[in-house]
Formats: C-alpha cells, sequence, structure tokens
C-alpha cells in the first residue's frame, strides 16, 4: 500500500497532485466534459490530475436537496472517464458496504469530514487496498488525525492522505489554520488542501450551504506556500447551476489561470525546500515521539546493498572479480540526507572490498557487512547504541526475505517497487515507487527530508 496510483506520486518533491472536478455527478455529459478540460490543461502545465466526483451528496444540509445520480449509474460514469481518458479516480464513501463495490472502479475512496473519525468506515475503506483520504473534520484539531492514521494502519494499509478543509468559526463559518498542515505532516502521511470545501458558509442561505469561490485562489495560494502534497478543488461548468456547493465551485474556465499561478507558487516552494543545505535553515518543528511510527522521528536511515542500492545484478570479470552497478542518486540521497543531520547506514550479508569503498566515496556513517542469519538486525541494534537511538527511530530499506527480521522492528520500514512478495506483503511496508538500483533509496531520503523540514 502505497501513496501512488498509475504512476502519480504524492511524495517525493515533485510537483503537487491535482484532485479537481464537479461536486457531484449531475449527468454523463457533464462529467466527461469537465474530465477533459481538466485532463488538456493539467497536461499543458505538466500537473498530475485525479478526477472526483461524488455519485451521491448524502450529507445535504436540507432532506430535500438532489443528490446525485445513486451509486450504480455514478460508478458506471466514474469507470467511463477511468477507461476513456486514462485518468485515477477518487469518490467519496458513506456507508462501510459501499467500500467493496467503489473501490473495484474508484483509485482512491474518500472519507467525507463528517464521517472522519467512523472507525468502521475507516477501516473498511482500508481493507480495500484502494488508498484513502480524508477529510479532516471540521470539529477536529490536526493532532485528532493521528488517531484516524493509526485506524487505517491496522489494516497494513499505508496509502493514506490527510486532507485540511477548514475548521467551524461559531455559525455559518469556517477558517483555516495553515499550521495544521505542518502538523499533519508528522503523523507521515501526504498533506492535501481542499481549498472550494475552505471557504463553505454551511447552511448560510435558507437550508443550503453557501460560500465565498472568490478567496478560492488566495487560501489556495497560501497553502502552497507552506507546503502540500496535493490540491482538491471542485470545479463546474456553471457552478451557479450547480445541484452542489455552487457558491464555492470554481468555474471550468477560469482553471488554467488558477493553475498556472499554482505552479509557480509550487516550483519556488519546493526548490527553496531542496537547496536548504541543513535543520538550521528550516522552521522549528514540534518534537516527534519516538515511539510515532512515522517519517518525521525518525533520525537514522539504514539500506540493504543488493536489490536496493543495486538492481540485484552481479557482474564478474575475467579476473575473477566482482562488480555491482550502483546509481549515483543513491549516494547524493544519503549525503543529502546526513546534511539534514540524519544519520546513515548499510547493512549487507556479503563481504566485499567493493562495498567499502563505496562507503567511503558516498560517506555512510555506518557499514556493517557479512551480517547473515539475523546479523541484520543485531547489526542495526549495534548502531543505534553507537548513536543513542532506538529502532523506533530508524528506517529501514530492503528487499528480500533475509531483510525480514529488521525490516519489522524498525520505526519505518520500507522495499523498492520490485521487492519480493513476502516483503511487500508486510505489516506496515511502505512500498516505494522505484526499483532497486532505480533510485528508490533516493527516493525514501527525499521522503524523509520532506518530513523533517516542511
Amino acid at each position: 500500500m502505497t501513496s501512488a496510483i498509475d504512476g502519480i506520486s504524492f511524495t517525493g518533491g515533485g510537483r503537487f497532485v491535482l484532485i479537481a472536478g464537479p461536486c457531484a455527478i449531475e449527468n454523463r455529459g457533464m462529467a466527461l466534459d469537465t474530465a477533459i478540460v481538466l485532463k488538456d490543461v493539467c497536461q499543458r502545465l505538466g500537473i498530475p490530475l485525479v478526477f472526483k466526483a461524488s455519485f451521491d451528496k448524502a450529507n445535504r444540509t436540507s432532506g430535500t436537496s438532489p443528490r446525485g445520480v445513486g451509486m450504480e449509474e455514478g460508478l458506471a460514469i466514474l469507470r467511463e472517464v477511468k477507461e476513456t481518458l486514462g485518468l485515477p479516480i477518487l469518490t467519496d464513501v458513506h456507508e462501510t458496504w459501499q467500500c467493496e463495490p467503489v473501490a473495484a472502479v474508484a483509485d482512491i475512496l474518500q472519507i467525507p469530514a463528517f464521517l472522519s473519525r467512523q472507525t468502521d468506515l475507516l477501516q473498511a475503506a482500508a481493507r480495500t487496498g484502494r488508498m484513502v483520504n480524508v477529510k479532516k473534520g471540521q470539529f477536529m484539531a490536526p493532532w485528532d488525525m493521528q488517531g484516524v492514521v493509526g485506524k487505517i494502519r491496522e489494516t497494513g494499509n499505508n496509502g493514506i492522505l490527510l486532507t485540511e478543509r477548514g475548521t467551524s468559526f461559531g455559525y455559518g463559518r469556517l477558517v483555516v489554520d495553515m499550521s495544521s498542515l505542518v502538523e499533519m505532516r508528522r503523523f507521515g502521511c501526504p498533506i492535501v488542501f481542499d481549498a472550494t470545501h475552505a471557504v463553505q458558509k454551511p447552511s448560510s442561505q435558507q437550508g443550503i450551504t453557501g460560500g465565498n469561490r472568490a478567496m478560492v485562489p488566495h487560501l489556495m495560494r497560501a497553502a502552497l506556500a507552506v507546503g502540500v502534497d496535493g490540491l482538491f478543488i471542485e470545479v463546474h461548468p456553471d457552478p451557479d447551476k450547480a445541484i452542489s456547493d455552487a457558491a464555492n465551485q470554481l468555474r471550468l474556465a477560469d482553471i488554467e489561470t488558477i493553475l498556472r499561478q499554482a505552479v509557480l507558487i509550487d516550483d519556488t516552494v519546493k526548490q527553496s525546500i531542496c537547496t536548504c543545505t541543513g535543520p538550521s535553515e528550516q522552521p522549528e518543528a514540534p518534537a516527534a515521539k519516538a515511539e510515532d511510527n512515522t517519517l518525521s522521528s525518525i533520525r537514522l536511515l539504514l539500506t540493504d546493498v543488493d536489490g536496493v542500492l543495486t538492481d540485484g545484478g552481479m557482474y564478474y570479470a575475467n579476473s575473477g572479480d566482482e562488480l555491482k552497478r550502483f546509481n549515483v542518486k543513491d549516494g547524493m540521497g544519503l549525503q543529502l540526507l546526513q546534511q539534514a543531520g540524519i544519520r546513515t547506514g548499510i547493512i549487507t550479508s556479503e563481504t566485499t572490498p567493493l562495498m567499502e569503498r563505496r562507503a567511503t566515496k558516498i560517506g555512510v556513517d555506518h557499514l556493517a557487512q557479512g551480517r547473515r542469519e539475523g546479523g541484520k538486525l543485531k547489526a542495526a541494534q549495534e548502531i543505534c547504541r553507537a548513536e543513542g537511538l532506538t529502532l523506533q527511530q530508524t528506517a529501514y530499506i530492503g528487499d528480500d526475505v533475509n531483510c525480514t527480521d529488521l525490516l519489522q522492528e524498525v520505526g519505518y520500514a520500507a522495499c523498492p517497487a520490485d521487492a519480493v512478495a513476502a516483503i511487500k506483503s508486510l505489516p506496515g511496508m511502505h512500498i516505494l515507487t522505484r526499483k532497486g538500483g532505480k533510485g528508490c533509496v533516493r527516493e525514501l531520503c527525499e521522503l524523509i527530508i520532506n518530513s523533517q523540514h516542511v
């Protein structure tokens, strides 16, 4: 279970992912037309797109308000969008029985804000194996989302998105505390900002929710300046005639101009983060507990060699010397991690002068060779004692069964995209999007750096 779908990753510090579409599916034509325009704009701007729309608006203010086309017709329309345009799909679920049939179509199951603490619904969605996007309840503090994350992770699903959509401020108004985006990042999940629901004015128009779409671009730019992995925006060809959230959905005709502004801010913020040389240049972040199983608590990264730092191939010269192919991006990632104040180490079951030379060149803090039959876990324990750290403050990336013991004990376990099935199926495993020897270690390094400083 990862934070990536169909080649779109919410992690790694790249371009933000856009989750966009109409609030409700009103008819097939409108949904398809909106998706076509969004895809065209996003392709030209280089923005990964997930199409969203609801088949049932089950939380309308009034019982007489229209709710949409229903699950059967709605899923058929969403499937057509997915298959015709090749777009990943997000839609929301309101009851546990909906999760399995919705997961047959949707790539991401969304938990509405009003239901964000419903344990059975959270876990039913997680057990489908799909990514789960949880809207933070308007009544919840950002740190309350740690319990939500824990409920989902209990199922073994780590594909979690957390979305900020505003907090109740008296009657009929929401406000956005941008520090919430930083607070929720401590739980090790990608963070999304819902710019259109954040401007809602609940029940302000005689039984209908109002809003102020003019404020959407301003809040969106503020969230991008803080640093987010995704933006959630509802758009409609003619918002004033929409059956739901008419006052806060953006006009489809305006979306390209708004997204061009978003790209400029996103580039500026993420470039500044990447060029920082150490934690002293970053805002002071709240202290994380060592027992929190999140990237933000990691102080040591350990990695395997064959199948992780290399592609698993072994090459032999005529002289009999063994050769391995390393990825220079992984080496740079480990060096950037050290600059950010994170210790590094390599643990391998082999013993070769080649590995000593590689470890010396990239400057890792620890190298433990010849660690077989449980020796990797023991080596990690020794390194932790030397550093004054715990295994819960340690991340480890391994790809095969001889890494199992250590992967089960560390605070953050990760594996390459081409790891063996037995490793991928371990509880709590984070499956990276890149393969061994293809930059998977660099990917994990960037995830750790971003969790520490964003």
